[in-house]
């Protein structure tokens, strides 16, 4: 799951896109825990937009924006990694 959450921290892709390759990863055997964490990273925490949202924010908003992010979307991917068993 770590390795789930850092890929999709760091990478820029649309959801058009990425929905599709979460259903490829599940068809290729992926983990619902891990698909749910790397598409909720992946939209929600941004760290290739962050000097961006760093220079419209500022650097406290953006930093927590970012945190709070990461923190829901590995209590969801768990919720959903129980869930989906």
């Amino acid at each position: 799951m770590l390795t789930a959450a850092v890929i999709g921290c760091i990478t820029l892709i649309p959801g058009f896109i990425a929905f599709p390759l979460a259903a490829s990863l599940r068809d290729a055997g992926a983990g619902y825990a891990q698909i749910a964490i790397f598409i909720s990273t992946l939209m929600m925490v941004g760290i290739a937009t962050l000097p961006l949202e760093i220079k419209y924010f500022g650097r406290n908003t953006a930093v927590k924006r970012n945190v709070l992010s990461l923190i829901f979307a590995v209590i969801t991917s768990c919720v959903i990694g129980v869930i989906m068993r």
